[in-house]
């Protein structure tokens, strides 16, 4: 399972945006509508390998995102990964 998009409503200090997680696919949420395009793209790591960095200034919201993640993951936790 990859994590590719994250769309974030509203959690803590981060309102009505967007965090592509992935290199292959661009991602775009706009208007109640998710659209996802695959990209070529090359890449220096094996195909099972996704590295991705969260990076921003103090205060930014970088553990706010990462909070959400782990949320998610949480309430996903009945499944199987």
């Amino acid at each position: 399972m990859e994590l590719v998009y994250l769309w974030v409503e509203k959690y803590k200090n981060i309102e009505n945006q967007g965090f592509n997680f992935s290199p292959r696919f661009t991602c775009k949420y706009e208007d109640g509508e998710l659209t996802i395009d695959k990209k070529e793209h090359v890449s220096i790591f094996p195909d099972n390998i996704n590295v991705t960095a969260i990076v921003g200034e103090n205060g930014s919201g970088k553990s706010s995102i990462i909070h959400n993640i782990f949320k998610l993951i949480s309430e996903l936790s009945h499944l199987i990964l």
